[in-house]
């Protein structure tokens, strides 16, 4: 029964689908446009984010960890193995914050675009530390920093999930602190995590894109290769 109660396993609460306000544009993006072609899916993780795409989209699944399921290559981001000039798409979603020198898989990944090859990307702003292995968050201009004006135009930019996504999962691990067990911290994420993942529906309320934008859970980004 101690098992049940490990830290590690109630980490992953507050980020069940329902948790999450998101703006699925990069996501319709790919499903119009990546189909035939080949695209990498860098960080494939455990495919949290692939109930957005559709089954046409088939991508190769790269991961460090090759624990991962439907894994189909596994490499570091920071040292690609493919051909310069050999992938269509480069898709990633959430997995830059976890890089320790995201620059340099930037430069890989404009190495690995053909020319007219798109990189599409989620990465989070305001979020709390969700991983052992998590080093940085960034703005959009962030974001538009790494993936500069010298070698991508921009095709979309925009607001992944609001403020209201963030709330859901702070309001979550900061009273979680004050309690005394680690069965009754346990116990705080089983029956809050559907009640603060109200949270974001504030968002919706938001009419201001701005105001949104400067309380943004997460970014998403799509260039263009120049």
């Amino acid at each position: 029964m101690k098992e049940i109660f490990k830290e590690s396993i109630f980490s992953h609460l507050p980020r069940p689908r329902f948790t999450r306000f998101r703006n699925l544009k990069i996501f319709d993006w790919m499903n119009q446009n990546a189909p035939g072609k080949i695209v990498v899916n860098l960080g494939s993780g455990a495919a949290t984010f692939d109930q957005y795409l559709s089954e046409k989209v088939k991508a190769i699944n790269l991961d460090i960890e090759s624990s991962k399921p439907h894994l189909h290559v596994v490499a570091d981001a920071h040292f690609l193995p493919f051909k310069d000039g050999s992938v269509d798409i480069v898709y990633s979603i959430a997995v830059l914050e976890h890089v320790k020198r995201p620059w340099v898989v930037a430069e890989e990944i404009h190495r690995v675009l053909c020319p007219g090859g798109h990189v599409v990307l989620e990465l989070p702003f305001l979020n709390i530390i969700h991983d052992k292995y998590d080093y940085f968050r960034f703005t959009d201009k962030g974001i538009r920093s790494l993936f500069n004006e010298d070698a991508f135009d921009v095709v979309l930019s925009q607001v992944g999930s609001g403020g209201g996504s963030f709330l859901s999962v702070f309001f979550l691990f900061y009273f979680k602190q004050f309690l005394p067990t680690k069965y009754i911290k346990a116990l705080w994420l089983i029956v809050m995590a559907y009640p603060s993942s109200l949270f974001k529906f504030l968002d919706v309320l938001t009419r201001d894109p701005e105001e949104l934008r400067i309380t943004a859970n997460s970014f998403s980004f799509i260039g263009k290769k120049r």
